[in-house]
């Protein structure tokens, strides 16, 4: 799980530098001449700090992000076909993706969420022998989940913060019953609701040490730009499912199911960004322009300031396995949100009796 984190805090925010930093010429000590030449010598600095990150309007972005981390928790958070009769508790993760290009980011995809947790599920059974409001407690169970991570970590001169925290409440309705038996048979159909909540805030910060030294129409502009970029980017969800699946059970270990779902979300992703630098002295030496020694102070900005709320419905379809061994189920399951490029995966392992 740390590792995964980890990854997640170096991708996420070097995706987030969607806005090129600018380097802008605040005051010479030189005439026009001088101007001209520190501003082309600007413009080459400027492209090479660029040259390995994004561009353009980080909007993209911020809506890939809060629809992936939607779809994180789909699957992660329902039981589907895990066959217990009192109690179920257990561990999963649930990942999501945009994996739509990000022609505005330079990004083969637009954004990424995560989502874990323990898990507790209970068969209503334990609390009720009669049908209540028509449904039939042992057909009906319900599955609560929680997680809160936090982290803080440096890789050399780059620092990686991440805060997470997401729940919510599932149940499911046996609404079918299904014919067979263990060894082969169909599970019936299954109507599932809940509400998931998920908030990720990941911060990076990083370092820009550039030197400068370049020579032109033999002038030669020598110098240092320092900085520590600092992004952010945070991201809020619910999301209200609606999910009917069936399935089938297979030589008593396994399980295949499937089904379609469609969601209500609400939240948004917001991305920040300060580069945190001082001004920068530039000298130019030598030439017919500078003539002896001009100076030039020099300003470095950077603004990835945006937001983004996550697509209000997804209509998604949903496939998975599951091995079943005495009191263990161990499954795996795939979304597809319909319409989009967006996916998820949620796997895990619980406890069933």
């Amino acid at each position: 799980m740390k590792k995964l984190l980890l990854v997640c805090a170096l991708v996420l925010p070097s995706l987030a530098q969607a806005q090129i930093f600018d380097l802008r010429l605040v005051s010479n000590t030189g005439g026009g001449a001088v101007t001209t030449i520190f501003e082309s010598e600007l413009q080459k600095i400027e492209n090479e700090i660029n040259a390995d990150l994004p561009t353009g309007d980080p909007k993209r972005l911020m809506e890939g992000m809060a629809n992936s981390q939607a779809a994180s928790a789909k699957g992660f958070a329902t039981d589907y076909i895990s066959h217990f009769d009192k109690v179920l508790v257990g561990a999963g993760l649930g990942l999501g993706a945009d994996l739509e290009e990000n022609k505005d980011a330079d990004s083969d995809l637009s954004g990424i969420g995560i989502t874990g947790g323990l898990q507790l599920g209970l068969n209503m059974s334990m609390f009720a022998d009669n049908s209540f409001l028509g449904l039939d407690p042992k057909k009906t169970t319900v599955l609560l989940n929680f997680f809160s991570f936090g982290l803080d970590r440096n890789f050399d001169d780059n620092k990686a913060e991440i805060d997470m925290l997401s729940f919510g409440l599932s149940g499911t309705y046996k609404w079918i019953d299904g014919n067979g038996n263990r060894l082969f048979g169909w599970d019936g159909v299954r109507i599932h609701t809940g509400y998931q909540y998920t908030k990720a805030d990941i911060t990076f910060t990083g370092k820009i040490d550039e030197d400068v030294n370049e020579t032109s129409n033999g002038s030669t502009v020598t110098g240092n730009i320092l900085g520590n970029p600092k992004g952010t980017i945070e991201t809020t969800t619910h999301s209200i499912p609606l999910e009917i699946s069936s399935g089938v059970n297979f030589l008593w270990v396994m399980s295949f199911y499937g089904g379609v779902g469609t969601d209500f979300n609400m939240g948004s992703a917001k991305g920040k960004g300060d580069l945190n630098t001082q001004n920068s002295t530039l000298t130019c030496t030598g030439g017919v322009a500078c003539g002896g020694t001009e100076t030039a102070v020099v300003a470095t900005e950077a603004n990835i300031d945006d937001e983004a709320d996550v697509q209000p419905f997804f209509f998604r379809g949903f496939a998975g396995f599951q091995v079943n061994l005495p009191y263990i189920r161990i499954y795996a399951q795939g979304n597809k949100v319909f319409g989009t490029e967006v996916y998820s995966l949620a796997t895990g392992l619980r406890l069933a009796f």
